[in-house]
C-alpha cells in the first residue's frame, strides 16, 4: 500500500502542476486589470426578480409581444425612454426553418377555421392564414428573411421601491404603445449576462430563449438610432436633445413652414431663462443683425457693454424721446404711392399714437374725449404748416428741433378753451360738453409738462441710434415712477425702434426684387423683451393691442420679436375667456417658436389654453421635471424637441449667469 501511495503521490502533484500550468495560461488570455475596472463594484447577487448590485437595483423587462401592425421608426418609443438601457440582439432564422414553420402555422389556420364554431374566430383564422401567405410570398420572390429579435430594457433603482416603480413605469408605457413586456423570474442571471453575450451564446443558456421573428423589413423600419435633431442651414449650435442630436438654431431661418421670426421664452428663476435669451442675444450680435431690447433689472448692463452696444436710460438722465415727433409709418404698395400719399399716411398714424399715447397716461377717458384730443392735434399742427410740408418737404424726415413739444400744444389748448387765459375765461363759443373735454385734455397735458416733463416735455435729444446695431432701454429706474408713466415711456420707445426697423428694412425689402440682390447679406432687426409681462398683461390692452400689431408686421421689414418672463401665469390671469386675454393668446399664436423652460405644476392648465395642440400631454406632463438649462423648444408648423440649451464656461461668465 505504500508503494502505491509513493507512486500516486508524485502523479497527482504532477497533474497539479499541469492544472496550475493551465489556469496560469488561461488568466494570460484575460486582461485581469482591465476587468478589475469595469466589473460591478460591491458585487452582484441575482434574486428571483431583480439584480442586487453594490449601488442599488437593476431588473430587465423583456419585450415578449409586438403590436400587429407598427409605424415606420417604431424602436424609437423605446429606445427613447429615460433611465432605460435598451438592448437588442438580432439573429436570421434558416430559410428551410422558416418555410417550415410558415407551413405549420398555415395548416394550424386551416385546422382552426375548420374547427371553430363562431364567425369571428374563423374570420380571425382566415385573416392570419392570409397574412402567412402574404410572408411566404414576399421570403420565395422578394427575397424576405426573419429576423429573430430579443429586445431588453434594463430599469435601475436605488431601492427595491423605486426599482418597482420604475419597472412600473416602463412596463405602462410599454402597453400604451401595445407593447408587452415582463421581468422574466428566476432568469435575471441569464438577462443581465445577455448584455454582454451575442444571440448565438444567449441560446446555450439554460433557459434557452428564443427571439420573436419578425420580417426583415420590419425590423428595419424600427430604425433604433432615430434621434431628434434640428439643423438650420445657417444655424448657430445650441445645444442638444433629449435623443442626442444636435440643435443648430437660426431665429431668422425662412422656408415655407417657418415664416416668420416671433419667438416666446418662459422659463421659472434658475431654470435657465436668461442664459438662454443672451445666447440667442449673442447670436444675433454675431451675425450683424441689429438688436433692440428693453432691460428691466440691469442684468444686460455688462453684456451690452462687452458688444459695444448702446445702453439708453429711458428716465430722462440721457436724452428725451418726444412723443410728438413724427416718424415714418408702413403703408401697403409703398413702391406704387406718391410721396405726399405716404407722408400723409405716416402723419394720420401719428395722430393715432399720440391719441394712444394720450390714452395711456389718462386712462379714464372717454372715446369722444379721444376724438376731441385728435381734432385739437390735427388742427395744432395745421396751424404750424405741418399739412402745407406734406405736400412739399414731407413731415417725417424733419430735424429734431422743427417738431413741436408738450408745452406748445398746452398753450394752444389754452388759447382754444379761454378768451381770456390770465383770468382763465372760458371761451363763450364753446359748448359745455366741448369746453369740458378741453378741460380734461389741459389737466392732462399740464401733468405732462409739470409732472414729467423730463420725461416727455422737449426735443428729441438722443442721438440718432438707426445705425447702431445693439441699443438697449433701461426701464429700471421707470419701475418706480406710477404705472401709466412706465407704459406710456415704454409705447414711447417702442415707436421709436418701429421707426428704425422701417428705415433699416424698408430699403432691403425693395432690393429683394432686384436682380443680383444676395439674401444672406440681409441685417434683420430682432426686439428682445425681458420680464415682458409688465407690458404684457391683461391690464394693459392698449400695449397688447401696440406689441400684437409689431408681431404681425415685423417679418416684412425683416424684424422679429422676442419676449421672455418667468411664469406663463404672468400673461393671462384666471379670465381667460377676457378680451385682452384672448389677444394675449393670439400673440402666442404668432410666434413661430416657444421655449419652455421648467414652470409650477399649477401653471400646466395655462399652458393648455395658451399653446393648445402645440404641447402634447407627455410634454406637458415633463416641464414640471425638467432641470436647469433644459427646455421644449416648440416651432411651429414644424416639430417640438426637449432639449438641453448648452452654454460655455466663457459664456456663464459673459452673461453672469447659472446661479
Amino acid at each position: 500500500m505504500a508503494f502505491e501511495l509513493a507512486n500516486i503521490i508524485p502523479m497527482l502533484d504532477k497533474k497539479k502542476k499541469k492544472g496550475d500550468q493551465d489556469e496560469n495560461k488561461q488568466k494570460q488570455k484575460h486582461d485581469l486589470e482591465f476587468l478589475a475596472k469595469i466589473q460591478p463594484k460591491g458585487g452582484l447577487r441575482f434574486g428571483d426578480n431583480f439584480v442586487r448590485k453594490g449601488d442599488g437595483y437593476e431588473a430587465c423587462i423583456h419585450i415578449v409581444d409586438y403590436p400587429t401592425n407598427v409605424d415606420a421608426k417604431w424602436m424609437k418609443t423605446i429606445t427613447t425612454m429615460k433611465n432605460v438601457i435598451v438592448v437588442t440582439d438580432v439573429s436570421t432564422m434558416e430559410r428551410s426553418e422558416t418555410v417550415t414553420n410558415i407551413n405549420k402555422s398555415m395548416l394550424e389556420q386551416k385546422m382552426r377555421f375548420s374547427n371553430e364554431k363562431q364567425g369571428i374566430a374563423q374570420l380571425d383564422a382566415v385573416q392570419k392564414h392570409d397574412e402567412l401567405t402574404k410572408l411566404y410570398h414576399q421570403i420565395s420572390q422578394l427575397g424576405e428573411v426573419i429576423k429573430l429579435v430579443h429586445v431588453r430594457l434594463y430599469v435601475h433603482g436605488k431601492t427595491t421601491l423605486e426599482l418597482e416603480k420604475s419597472v412600473g413605469d416602463v412596463l405602462t408605457e410599454l402597453e400604451a404603445q401595445s407593447f408587452k413586456g415582463t421581468v422574466l423570474l428566476n432568469e435575471q442571471e441569464h438577462e443581465w449576462k445577455a448584455l454582454f453575450s451575442p444571440y448565438e451564446e444567449q441560446i446555450t443558456y439554460a433557459n434557452k430563449r428564443e427571439g420573436k421573428g419578425m420580417p426583415g423589413l420590419t425590423l428595419a423600419a424600427g430604425l433604433p438610432f432615430h434621434y431628434a435633431q434640428l439643423r438650420d442651414p445657417r444655424g448657430s449650435y445650441l445645444g442638444t436633445t433629449f435623443t442626442g442630436g444636435s440643435v443648430l438654431f437660426d431665429l431668422f431661418h425662412k422656408d415655407k413652414q417657418r415664416r416668420y421670426y416671433n419667438g416666446v421664452l418662459i422659463g421659472e428663476m434658475g431654470s435657465g431663462k436668461s442664459t438662454l435669451l443672451k445666447k440667442l442675444f449673442l447670436d444675433n450680435k454675431i451675425r450683424n443683425n441689429f438688436i433692440r431690447g428693453f432691460d428691466v433689472t440691469g442684468e444686460f448692463e455688462t453684456l451690452i457693454k462687452e458688444v459695444n452696444g448702446q445702453m439708453v436710460a429711458l428716465d430722462g438722465t440721457q436724452g428725451l424721446i418726444n412723443p410728438l415727433q413724427i416718424y415714418r409709418s408702413r403703408i401697403d404698395d409703398e413702391d406704387k404711392k406718391t410721396m405726399e400719399e405716404i407722408e400723409t399716411h405716416s402723419f394720420l398714424q401719428h395722430l393715432s399714437k399720440a391719441a394712444t399715447f394720450y390714452c395711456l397716461l389718462s386712462p379714464q377717458v372717454t372715446d369722444a374725449d379721444i376724438q376731441e384730443y385728435k381734432k385739437v392735434l390735427r388742427e395744432f399742427y395745421e396751424s404750424l404748416g405741418f399739412l402745407e410740408k406734406i405736400k412739399t418737404t414731407g413731415v417725417t424726415n424733419l430735424k429734431n428741433e422743427e417738431y413741436p413739444i408738450f408745452l406748445e400744444l398746452l398753450e394752444y389748448v389754452k388759447k382754444e378753451l379761454y378768451s381770456n387765459v390770465e383770468e382763465r375765461i372760458i371761451n363763450p363759443g364753446l359748448s359745455l360738453s366741448r369746453s369740458a373735454r378741453l378741460e380734461k385734455i389741459e389737466l392732462a397735458l399740464d401733468d405732462i409738462v409739470n409732472g414729467y416733463g423730463h420725461l416727455f416735455n422737449g426735443h428729441t435729444t438722443l442721438e440718432d441710434l438707426t445705425n447702431e446695431q445693439v441699443v438697449f432701454f433701461s426701464v429700471k429706474s421707470l419701475r418706480s415712477l406710477e404705472k401709466k408713466v412706465f407704459n406710456a415711456q415704454m409705447y414711447n420707445a417702442f415707436s421709436l425702434i418701429w421707426d428704425h426697423l422701417i428705415q433699416i428694412g424698408e430699403p432691403q425689402r425693395k432690393g429683394i426684387y432686384k436682380d443680383g440682390f444676395d439674401f444672406d447679406l440681409i441685417r434683420r432687426l430682432l426686439v428682445i423683451l425681458d420680464e415682458s409681462h409688465l407690458t404684457i398683461n391683461t391690464s394693459n390692452p392698449i400695449a397688447v393691442d401696440f406689441i400684437l400689431e409689431f408681431a404681425r408686421e415685423a417679418r416684412k421689414y425683416f424684424g422679429g420679436l422676442l419676449f421672455a418672463s418667468q411664469s406663463v401665469r404672468d400673461f393671462v390671469s384666471d379670465a381667460k375667456d377676457n378680451e385682452v386675454a384672448i389677444k394675449i393668446k393670439t400673440l402666442f399664436e404668432l410666434t413661430q417658436y416657444k421655449f419652455v423652460l421648467q414652470q409650477d405644476a399649477n401653471s400646466l392648465d395655462t399652458l393648455r389654453y395658451i399653446f393648445q395642440g402645440q404641447l402634447s400631454e407627455s410634454e406637458l406632463r415633463q416641464i414640471p421635471l425638467l432641470q436647469q438649462g433644459e427646455c421644449v423648444l416648440a416651432i411651429k408648423g414644424v416639430q417640438n424637441l426637449t432639449m438641453t440649451v448648452e452654454a460655455s464656461e466663457d459664456e456663464i461668465n459673459l452673461f453672469e449667469g447659472g446661479l
